[in-house]
């Protein structure tokens, strides 16, 4: 089979041969396995209320290498609607070679929740992805206002984000999160820690009490290093079936 051939095509994203080879692994993640299960994540939990968003990994690394912030207000933030969402889920990569995709080694995650008002790094491999982590914050910390819009002299509209409220500026601190026990399996811990926010959210939207975190610290484990791929591989086939 060409590695080349789609298998599922779901929302926006395209599966093809190539990517449920490195999901079969044992194989570091790429984007386009990320980018479909976040897409899951949000149908699956997010249909109705869409108060939760999960930026594509692609977008993600826009986010921490754009230099051009005006651009990510137009592009990004405004379409994605950042001042309505309760929490922001974006995936951090270590990349540096901005002319080449998919060229890194490691996976985190950074969450903003706005009813704490803060950022929190989840990773795996506990100071590794410190620095890129702080990177990205850097670049989203002021977006995660409201918009408002002004006129330039020659009539030109121009979008510019307001602070959080009364808040300071969102702070962003380190997760307690669980470890991987080997070198590649990173981004299983990214999905699987994304899924617990969402469900958790889901619940709690329906009235169930609790603390996200504790749920992030209490169902994530090693655990997931035998079963997710097998898990995501599943589900796949299942929605190849409807």
């Amino acid at each position: 089979m060409d590695d080349r051939e789609i298998v599922l095509s779901y929302k926006d994203v395209v599966l093809r041969v190539s990517d449920l080879n490195i999901l079969k692994g044992p194989c570091y993640l790429n984007d386009q396995i990320i980018d479909f299960y976040f897409a899951y994540l949000s149908s699956s939990y997010n249909a109705d209320a869409n108060d939760i968003l999960l930026v594509p990994p692609s977008t993600s690394y826009w986010f921490a290498n754009c230099q051009d912030q005006q651009s990510l207000v137009n592009d990004f933030v405004e379409p994605l609607k950042f001042s309505s969402k309760k929490l922001i889920l974006f995936t951090v990569n270590d990349n540096e070679d901005f002319s080449a995709a998919e060229r890194g080694t490691h996976w985190s995650l950074l969450v903003y929740d706005r009813s704490q008002n803060y950022f929190l790094h989840f990773d795996s491999l506990p100071g590794m992805h410190r620095y890129h982590a702080l990177k990205l914050y850097k670049a989203v910390k002021g977006f995660m206002g409201t918009a408002s819009e002004s006129s330039s002299k020659d009539g030109a509209k121009t979008l510019k984000m307001k602070a959080v409220g009364s808040a300071a500026v969102p702070f962003c601190k380190e997760a307690k999160t669980p470890q991987q026990t080997n070198g590649f399996d990173c981004g299983l811990y990214v999905m699987a820690i994304a899924e617990v926010i969402c469900r958790w959210h889901s619940c709690e939207r329906n009235g169930n009490d609790g603390d996200w975190l504790s749920a992030v610290e209490r169902e994530v484990n090693a655990y997931l290093e035998t079963t997710m791929r097998g898990e995501v591989l599943k589900l796949i086939e299942d929605l190849r079936k409807q």
